[in-house]
């Protein structure tokens, strides 16, 4: 059962341009977030999906350079972008992680993979409710809901994003993963300059590691 990640991102993010390729100790938060999504033991496979839009050229560029396939597809029907970036490539299984997440964590990957296979559902994830910290987002879905939802959604919202369809149809099997304590209100995510210092702070603290696991960053921010 081959699992491909689609890590979904651009530069075109109107609160802060340009931010997956930011430097984070002279390395690009995508390259970051790549590295990190690497180590998760349950996916085949990585890429990389954006638009079309010329100003996403050097994130093409750089995330080519890093040794993963990159797929380009519309700017708008971001659904249409994920289904023509997974069909490519023949998965069972779809993993969907988002550039804004650069502190996603593998473990907490994995796990959402293992009991999406354990339950036998069509779509699971650990965000709706959210329990873990907000940039910890993971949403593994069949390939055969992301075919009928590309096949049958027609309102705007459902294909502006990849699983409105997915999760508010109705016709799929539905498992949300939760965590023991409530940690939704912890911000870990990239959308405003003001995320990004929080995010190089805490690299920048675990340096040179790359492997620090989510339940450090936590440590590290109830010691502050």
């Amino acid at each position: 059962m081959k699992t491909l990640a689609i890590v979904q991102a651009r530069m075109g993010s109107t609160r802060f341009p340009n931010k997956v390729i930011q430097p984070i100790m002279g390395v690009p938060m995508i390259e970051l977030l790549l590295g990190r999504l690497s180590k998760a033991k349950q996916i085949d496979q990585i890429i990389l999906a954006t638009s079309d839009d010329p100003r996403n050229t050097a994130l093409v560029e750089h995330v080519a350079r890093c040794g993963y396939t990159v797929f380009q597809g519309s700017e708008n029907d971001v659904l249409d972008r994920y289904y023509q970036a997974a069909k490519q490539h023949y998965p069972d299984v779809v993993v969907r992680v988002t550039g804004d997440c650069p502190l996603i964590d593998h473990a907490i990957v994995d796990y959402v993979i293992t009991a999406f296979r354990k339950a036998d559902v069509d779509y699971a994830c650990n965000t709706n409710p959210p329990t873990y910290p907000d940039g910890l987002d993971v949403e593994v879905f069949r390939y055969s809901a992301l075919e009928q939802a590309w096949r049958e959604a027609t309102q705007p919202h459902e294909r502006e994003h990849v699983t409105p369809y997915i999760r508010e149809s109705g016709k799929f099997r539905l498992l949300n993963v939760t965590h023991g304590e409530d940690l939704s209100a912890e911000r870990w995510t990239v959308d405003e300059p003001e995320d990004f210092q929080v995010i190089k702070t805490i690299f920048e603290y675990f340096s040179p590691r790359n492997d620090f696991s989510w339940l450090d960053v936590m440590a590290l921010r109830r010691d502050k």
